[in-house]
């Protein structure tokens, strides 16, 4: 949601309540100046990151269950 300064300084707690769910970006003379958004508990830094990745798991959901690695190992190494 776009708002604009003045706005804001009428209807303070209305956004920053508004700010839970989407971000408010706050305008001066027409032009983006600010953003309001929602205040997290655990910092992103601190949020668990997996020590690896492998390329399986990157593709994991995306493949039709009816196809077997093996195969599609063979048929990659084979051309």
């Amino acid at each position: 949601m776009q708002i604009s300064l003045a706005d804001l300084k009428v209807n303070v707690g209305r956004y920053v309540a508004l700010a839970k769910t989407e971000d408010v970006i706050i305008t001066k003379y027409g032009k983006p100046a600010a953003k309001i958004v929602r205040f997290d508990r655990v910092p992103w830094y601190e949020r668990k990151v997996p020590e690896t990745v492998t390329s399986i798991e990157q593709l994991f959901g995306t493949l039709p269950s009816e196809i077997d690695l093996d195969d599609v190992r063979m048929e990659r190494l084979g051309k």
